[in-house]
């Protein structure tokens, strides 16, 4: 365990994800979710990240459910949707995160995105006046880009986290974000670690991917039929960089999530790397990325082959459409 930031709190590098267990990509069994999380917990790891747009609050009953008493021994993440930005309804948002949660504080809270319709101001108004009643500890952003981050900042330097989708596959967030992180002492916190399993060791080939999940920048726009950015994608230097990670995986031994996961906690600027998990079989897997750390010569292999699709891809961070600034 590590102090996150500048926060007096100290959390696992590795983070729990509720959104996939809430059945936010596809049926799930509840009491098996609820199982998948307590074996987390045994596991090692007490920061759990949630939100109340994970289906209409349910990811954050869930996550109450499955924590029963051990809430004091656990860190809680969740974050209020960018429609609920304005002072009242993100006071509202907060009250019904804390019921649906039953807890009486939430450890982060998090604007999930950026609102432009909402001035900063107010919202961090908002924010404050929860921490000052104790009804949130600390705050911070999701999915925030350079110049939100920096407007916010400038505001309130008491910005948390910033937690965004990064990994081996779309490491946009090193060209501008990560540096700025930095330069403010702000941790991220990586969600899509695996790349909605793409880098979860069961595909070869970007054209084996299911198509509800092929919607991000490395797809082709006008061949995916669910991509928004309207771009052209990066497939075919995509599935070259995938090539190449698994040529590294048969070299090393090691699976493609252990290296995928190991990659993302060597970073500095890494303040915790969000995983889910479906069942408890899976949660009790997650003891070898817990504990996992990868030489210097794998690091740079990794970082090698996957540096071409980065640059060709540019610095936004949105992996879906172009809404960060």
């Amino acid at each position: 365990m590590e102090f996150l930031g500048k926060t007096n709190i100290k959390t696992s590098k590795i983070v729990y994800g509720c959104m996939g267990g809430s059945g936010a990509f596809g049926p799930v069994k509840e009491r098996e979710s609820i199982e998948a999380i307590r074996v987390a917990f045994e596991e090692g790891i007490n920061f759990f990240d949630t939100a109340e747009m994970y289906v209409d609050g349910y990811s954050e009953q869930l996550l109450a459910k499955a924590l029963g008493n051990k809430r004091k021994e656990t860190v809680i993440l969740s974050k209020v949707k960018p429609e609920n930005l304005a002072k009242k309804d993100l006071i509202e948002a907060c009250e019904r995160s804390l019921k649906n949660l039953k807890t009486d504080y939430i450890d982060i809270y998090l604007i999930h995105w950026p609102n432009r319709n909402v001035p900063f101001q107010e919202s961090i108004e908002a924010l404050n006046q929860l921490k000052k009643e104790g009804k949130i500890l600390n705050y911070g952003v999701s999915n925030f880009g350079v110049k939100d981050l920096n407007d916010i900042y400038s505001i309130d330097e008491n910005i948390c986290v910033n937690e965004i989708g990064y990994n081996l596959l779309t490491r946009a967030p090193e060209l501008e974000v990560i540096p700025s992180c930095e330069e403010k002492e702000i941790p991220i916190l990586t969600y899509s670690s695996l790349m909605q399993g793409l880098l979860a060791g069961k595909y070869t080939k970007l054209d084996d991917f299911p198509e509800n999940r092929a919607r991000t920048h490395l797809f082709d726009n006008r061949k995916r039929k669910m991509c928004r950015h309207g771009g052209n994608g990066q497939e075919k230097l995509a599935q070259k960089t995938l090539d190449d990670i698994w040529k590294i995986v048969k070299e090393t031994n090691l699976t493609m999530t252990e290296l995928s996961i190991g990659w993302l906690k060597s970073n500095k600027a890494v303040g915790g790397v969000i995983v889910g998990t479906k069942n408890a079989e899976q949660s009790h897997n997650l003891k070898n990325i817990i504990n996992i750390k990868l030489d210097e010569d794998i690091l740079q292999k990794l970082n090698r082959v996957t540096v071409n699709l980065r640059d060709a891809l540019g610095p936004n961070i949105d992996p879906w459409d172009f809404r960060t600034r």
